[in-house]
């Protein structure tokens, strides 16, 4: 069987652009028995917006020139848009100015710095991400029907599931379902939901994130964070004051990350101010440094719990901050529907026994610290 390509990918026929005669008439209508005008098939579709009747060119909205805009948007630049959707700048010059006719308003703005969506560009944005979604949830389906139960589901998880929560389930997933391929790809919380909106992840695993896209989140985790710094660094044991954690660097993890996010809005709440703050993109790096006194940092517990047992890291709280528990969310579409191994997935996920975050006991930190 030929292989089926993704639907956002390529043209499969050069389409032309539909313009209005003069006379404000689009071309091959013909009039009909009263005297009005017979739509003929390749008209376009009239909508009212703010009080001016416009055209919309629903033919010359193709998945790829949504995908550009959706690009355009994430990236601020349309080279960038190009080079990820695989074409080159000037084709996609091209499909942005054909979709902006067929739209019938300006969508992107060119700037000195880059490119950056119209409030029209942001309208057909938010529209665009649910349309390709349900155009790759109908790929999924007939790649699930021509496969005959060989295909491949695509995992989004921040660093936290990737690591403590995602391998049993797989190990279990793999046993029910030997034929399905499985990706699982590590982002931060917040390009994780994103990825799942926009169809290019089944599920996604993620922290606590502020966010407005079109997913359905399910709780399936508390999860804690926990202080760590070098062995020996804090005299007074588990308990420090803001004063004394002040007098350290932090560090902390990638924009997007949820571990970032609730540090830094528990610290602030605090009104506790870091030395200086230093941004990584691994938490084993951040472990790493830590161990090596270059600072403190918070960070689940499930990722430290093995070297705070050995020894290598001390756990502490902060006096004055209350705990940094965050949920740990299952991440869903809301706009298709899960494919069968999806779904399976999801059931997987969803059911099992987390064990709930424990409270840091202070005496047993202190004997970490303090040893």
């Amino acid at each position: 069987m030929m292989p089926r390509p993704r639907l956002v990918q390529g043209l499969s026929r050069s389409v032309g652009v539909v313009r209005p005669a003069p006379n404000g008439r689009v071309p091959n209508a013909s009039p009909d028995r009263h005297g009005g005008r017979q739509r003929s098939s390749s008209d376009p579709t009239e909508v009212g917006l703010g009080g001016v009747l416009r055209q919309v060119q629903m033919e010359n909205i193709h998945p790829l020139r949504l995908r550009i805009l959706l690009e355009i948007d994430r990236t601020g630049s349309i080279s960038a848009a190009a080079e990820t959707c695989a074409i080159g700048q000037p084709s996609a010059s091209m499909h942005l100015r054909t979709l902006e006719t067929a739209i019938g308003h300006r969508l992107v703005v060119r700037t000195g710095r880059g490119s950056t969506l119209t409030p029209a560009g942001r309208i057909v944005a938010s529209h665009a991400d649910r349309v390709l979604a349900t155009l790759d949830s109908m790929r999924w389906a007939l790649d699930e029907l021509d496969s005959r139960g060989r295909s491949e589901l695509i995992i989004a998880a921040s660093l936290t599931p990737s690591i403590a929560l995602v391998p049993p389930i797989l190990r279990k997933f793999s046993e029910r379902y030997p034929g399905a391929s499985v990706k699982l790809r590590t982002l931060p919380s917040e390009t994780v939901i994103r990825e799942v909106a926009r169809a290019s992840a089944t599920i996604g695993i993620a922290g606590e994130v502020a966010s407005a896209e079109p997913v359905v989140r399910t709780q399936i985790l508390m999860d804690e964070l926990v202080g760590i710094a070098p062995v020996g660094l804090f005299r007074h044991g588990a308990l420090v004051s803001r004063e004394e954690l002040a007098r350290n660097s932090l560090l902390l993890g990638s924009e997007g990350s949820s571990t970032r996010l609730v540090t830094e809005r528990h610290l602030a709440q605090a009104e506790c101010q870091p030395a200086q703050i230093w941004a990584f993109d691994s938490y084993e790096a951040i472990k790493r440094a830590v161990a090596d006194g270059l600072g403190v940092s918070f960070i689940s517990r499930l990722l430290v719990r093995d070297e705070i047992a050995r020894g290598e890291l001390a756990p502490f709280r902060v006096a004055g901050v209350e705990r940094m528990v965050r949920p740990i969310h299952a991440v869903k579409s809301s706009v298709t529907e899960l494919t069968p191994h999806g779904a399976a997935f999801m059931s997987l996920l969803t059911d099992a026994n987390w064990a709930p975050a424990e409270p840091l006991r202070p005496e047993v930190v202190s004997q970490n610290v303090l040893s």
